[in-house]
């Protein structure tokens, strides 16, 4: 089994590769593939690349020999042909080509593979990745994508992909001996399902590499276009007439940044695709312009080739910029010099992108998932209910109340769509079919009941035939306070606020809760349930499940890291290690309150409210440390109308403990500031001369200390721990 744990990625994508922290088995060539392929063979539908092709498919009567319990070779005991087959992707018979990857590069390459783009337009702008201070973080965002299209072309899993295709190619050649021997009995054209085979891969191929290029070069352009306004526009305090001048810190700063979206420019025009070399039935590729190394199979050779033409064809337009201005009597300043260095490099890439990938696909054809909703929706009763059952479980509140979160949430899960092709096609029949859990007897908060009832009722009337039956959504009290308060909000600037935003409890009908989980080394942690965006539950959780991508518990390990175990899209590094930062303080806050309460055994202790309905336990990857709490429920704030009378000791030791923390750190001058924080009231502001003058004091003793040949304090308490929380 192939391991892509120790990968150690490009200079974009190492981040990625480093952050694989929960190992699981991938599937490189998905199962649901062959399922989808079945329905182009028996149907009427255009490849996933859009073209409608002229060639004879299967008709219903033979879809008899691939059924699950048909012998194949027929009127033999041989296993049946799809059995045959979808061992090959990856079974206990046949592990040969698995491989072990992380949970973040494997869940979004799921994803890709289906055509679903990592973010909608709506997330990029709730997460804020549109803002300068969320650079870095959108950065990340589009070398993921880069991130799975290496894994993807890593030389064994690229032959990976590549074998278990000529196996299923091998078996679909066998059926067309026994489907054209048959056909030529009743005089009926031949067919090629193997052929069929090819030609649907190779459309799938094409428009998955298509999508993903075409979503990180729009959002890396969306990106460049004000850097390159600001470089333009910037003038230094010497004036910046010097076109060879030293460049000032916004200059740097500015060509950092374009330099970081040219890297990422770069990585996708030669990572993002899949060449099938080697993959049976499929002939040599269109030929291209350009060096034939930048066509080369391998990924390094690719890379190699790249840069060496991007090289020439960026001194190729330097050259034409250096000619136009040599016409003029001007003198170009130092920010236009800047700006036209960089216009010339995106000009060569530009050039060499159409070498090394050929035009863009015009019209990108919808998403696969919009696709297949689209067509069961015209196919069938448009009155019909398509969407998600959602139960209400939680009855404290008014009717107004109740009335007035309904509103903000259908505003919310219905703001979706942008930058996914074709979802007006669908979108004003995804609905919310609401459902009052007290009115079918459902206790408030009980998840198990509302699957029973959710059971009753799936299959029982036509009208809800058409229902995602793979997930259902509730509402308890966290889900209403994340709506109606701040409860659940960011609490920090370092949060992405759009990460905080409302969230609905998904449930998985099928789970046991007796029985657990079937997958809890993958998904650890895991209780048949999990929270969700509401401006997710279309174009995340609808889109997989439709397309059979992902179940529930798959979505699971990506929430689980989340603060408030929320799923909020695909993540990446930077943001976990943030909010691994985040739970470690609370977990450490947590400590030192039962430290405190073990020291003052008398001191009486409050029960904080806990949100209605459990939030599933910590996974392996974000819990912080082994006394770490395994079922944690977020606390729900409540309004004190007077000082708890315990509160001035509590301050007083937790103040005390950051104190000591200080001074073992090697700060003793923060240390001794703590002492005005001691001497004044919990709402008073510290007073600014004390403030410096317990500095001065502290620096006259450390500097006396000095002349005594004794160096700056060290903690000497042996009582002190090093996981005191930072206040």
């Amino acid at each position: 089994m192939y391991s892509h744990l120790e990968a150690e990625g490009t200079s974009v994508t190492v981040a990625h590769c480093k952050a694989q922290n929960l190992r699981v088995v991938d599937r490189v060539l998905e199962p649901q593939t062959v399922a989808h392929f079945l329905q182009f063979a028996f149907g009427n539908e255009p490849l996933p690349n859009g073209v409608q092709p002229n060639t004879e498919r299967l008709s219903a009567e033979e879809a008899l020999f691939i059924k699950p319990n048909q012998n194949f070779p027929p009127d033999s005991d041989g296993e049946p042909l799809m059995t045959t087959v979808m061992s090959r992707i990856g079974s206990h018979r046949d592990p040969s080509r698995l491989c072990m990857v992380g949970k973040n590069l494997q869940f979004l390459k799921s994803r890709l593979w289906e055509g679903v783009i990592p973010l909608s337009d709506q997330l990029w702008q709730e997460k804020g990745l549109d803002r300068p201070k969320h650079f870095d973080f959108a950065c990340q965002y589009l070398t993921a994508v880069i991130a799975v299209f290496q894994y993807l072309n890593e030389p064994t899993v690229r032959l990976y992909l590549r074998d278990t295709f000529n196996y299923i190619h091998e078996h679909w050649a066998a059926l067309d001996t026994v489907l054209n021997s048959r056909r030529a009995e009743q005089g009926k054209n031949r067919v090629s399902v193997a052929g069929l085979w090819t030609m649907y891969m190779a459309a799938h191929f094409e428009m998955m590499s298509e999508r993903a290029h075409r979503w990180v070069t729009v959002h890396v352009n969306t990106l460049r276009a004000p850097l390159l306004r600001a470089l333009l526009e910037h003038r230094p305090v010497d004036g910046g007439a010097n076109p060879l001048g030293e460049p000032d810190a916004m200059q740097w700063k500015l060509s950092d940044a374009l330099h970081m979206l040219a890297e990422i420019t770069a990585n996708a025009d030669y990572t993002i695709m899949i060449p099938m070399n080697g993959y049976k039935g499929y002939g040599a590729a269109p030929p291209r312009d350009g060096p034939p190394a930048l066509h080369a199979v391998n990924l390094r050779a690719r890379s190699k080739a790249y840069h060496e033409r991007a090289r020439l064809l960026t001194r190729e337009e330097l050259a034409r910029s250096a000619a136009a201005f040599m016409g003029s009597s001007t003198v170009p300043s130092a920010a236009v010099s800047y700006h036209t260095t960089s216009q010339c490099q995106i000009k060569g890439q530009n050039r060499l992108r159409k070498e090394i990938r050929g035009a863009p696909i015009e019209p990108i054809p919808r998403e696969p998932w919009i696709a297949a909703c689209a067509s069961r929706i015209e196919s069938g009763r448009r009155e019909r209910r398509y969407g998600f059952a959602v139960y209400r479980l939680t009855y404290g509140q008014t009717e107004s109340e109740w009335a007035e979160f309904v509103r903000k949430v259908e505003a919310h899960v219905s703001d979706w769509g942008k930058g996914q092709t074709g979802s007006g096609a669908i979108k004003n029949h995804l609905r919310l079919h609401w459902l009052n859990g007290k009115e079918f007897g459902i206790p408030e908060g009980d998840i198990d009941a509302s699957r029973k009832h959710f059971e009753t009722i799936k299959n029982s009337l036509d009208d809800w035939s058409k229902l995602q039956v793979r997930a259902f959504l509730a509402v308890d009290s966290a889900c209403f306070a994340s709506y109606t308060t701040n409860s659940y909000s960011a609490v920090t600037s370092r949060l992405i606020p759009g990460d905080f935003a409302g969230f609905l409890l998904a449930v998985d009908p099928e789970f046991d809760s007796k029985n657990g989980s079937e997958s809890a080394d993958e998904s650890p942690g895991y209780e048949g349930h999990m929270r969700i965006l509401g401006s997710l539950v279309w174009s995340d959780l609808y889109s997989l499940l439709l397309s059979q991508t992902a179940d529930l518990e798959e979505y699971w390990p990506l929430a689980s890291e989340h603060p408030n175990m929320v799923y909020v899209g695909p993540t990446i590094p930077w943001q976990r290690y943030i909010w691994k930062k985040h739970n470690d303080m609370r977990w450490n806050i947590l400590r030192a309150v039962v430290d405190y309460v073990k020291r003052n055994p008398g001191v009486p202790t409050t029960q904080a409210p806990r949100a209605q309905g459990t939030l599933a336990a910590i996974s392996q990857t974000a819990a912080a440390s082994t006394t770490t709490p395994t079922n944690p429920a977020i606390p729900t704030p409540t309004a004190h109308t007077e000082q708890d009378p315990n509160h001035g000791a509590f301050r007083t030791f937790m103040l005390l403990e950051f104190q000591r923390y200080l001074r073992q750190q090697g700060h003793p001058r923060r240390a001794a500031m703590v002492d005005e924080l001691l001497r004044i009231q919990p709402n008073e502001e510290p007073d600014v001369g004390r403030l410096r003058q317990l500095v001065n004091d502290e620096n006259e003793r450390q500097e006396q200390r000095r002349r005594d040949g004794l160096g700056e304090d060290e903690e000497a308490s042996g009582e002190y721990r090093p996981d005191c929380p930072l206040q």
